[in-house]
């Protein structure tokens, strides 16, 4: 798989959660300076900046992840720090903004380190940039940055229908622990394939986590809140996918066909499925239980 933008943000913030050394991301970061005078100065004179987190941008509806780091680079994401983000086509104004978001806040790891998230759509490829504000905990900043957009997701769109993989179920092994990675597996998210998943033309929802070799530090929980909220639905199928083929080596993890097949840039994803088969929604890195809820309250 290529680079895994994703995880090594993520791997960031927690890493400095639990009292990391520091990176080099404010001499390196692409945005403006505390003027906000271009999308292309480094962050020299800033409190706080942003990490655009999503490992794809694509045309169209995106879930935005920003990660939030202070002049130490350390992270700095809270619910008590508001985020609001103004988005630019730049080949046609770099001064009329097509969107601006208020922005979500979801905990990565509770009290530590977290990411902001907001719906965007981008009607076009190319350069785009964000004017980024943060208000809260002593902070009002505004930075600009600079981002491109894809023409298209290397993962399955939203309304495209996924590809059949023939996923391990517990019907192959003696041993959950021979196909997953999680302490405490749950039968049910091992009783289906995604290839019968799809047969079955039920609802289903797919997690590619592995709770014991994430680089992010995210898997395990984004599988725990899966699995919370499976019990309120039972009508919906539920499975899970080791993304990396076991026993594993930590040192050179190799990705199961079915990440290649789904083409995921990046670990964990989850995907919601409809009855009809085709995808519904998908979610990068972070997932909390009240997102998925809703989402699965529509099918």
């Amino acid at each position: 798989m290529r680079k895994l933008i994703i995880l090594l943000l993520l791997a960031l913030l927690t890493a400095a959660a639990c009292g990391g050394g520091e990176a080099d991301g404010a001499d390196s970061a692409a945005g403006s300076d505390s003027n906000g005078n271009s999308f292309e100065q480094p962050f020299t004179d800033a409190e706080a900046y942003p990490v655009f987190a999503s490992s794809e941008i694509t045309v169209g509806s995106n879930r935005f992840l920003v990660g939030l780091l202070n002049d130490r680079d350390a992270p700095i994401g809270s619910p008590e720090i508001d985020m609001t983000i103004s988005f630019f086509d730049l080949a046609a104004s770099d001064t009329e903004p097509t969107s601006t978001r208020d922005m979500s806040f979801i905990w990565i790891n509770k009290p530590y380190a977290g990411l902001y998230k907001g719906d965007v759509r981008f009607d076009r490829a190319g350069n785009w940039g964000a004017e980024v504000s943060v208000r809260g905990v002593g902070l009002d900043e505004t930075v600009r940055a600079g981002f491109e957009v894809q023409e298209e997701s290397s993962t399955p769109a939203v309304g495209s229908r996924p590809p059949a993989s023939d996923t391990p179920t517990g019907a192959d092994v003696e041993d959950l622990s021979a196909i997953s990675t999680d302490r405490r597996p749950d039968p049910r998210f091992y009783e289906l394939s995604i290839q019968g998943a799809l047969k079955s033309k039920e609802p289903f929802v797919v997690v590619f986590a592995t709770p014991k070799f994430c680089v992010s530090q995210t898997c395990g929980p984004i599988l725990t809140n899966t699995k919370r909220v499976a019990q309120e639905f039972p009508g919906v199928n539920f499975i899970h996918v080791e993304p990396y083929r076991l026993p594993a080596d930590p040192a050179q993890l190799q990705p199961v066909k079915s990440v290649v097949q789904w083409g995921l840039p990046s670990e964990p994803w989850v995907f919601v499925v409809s009855s009809s088969g085709r995808i519904t929604a998908k979610y990068e890195g972070v997932l909390g239980e009240r997102e998925l809820h809703e989402e699965l309250q529509k099918l």
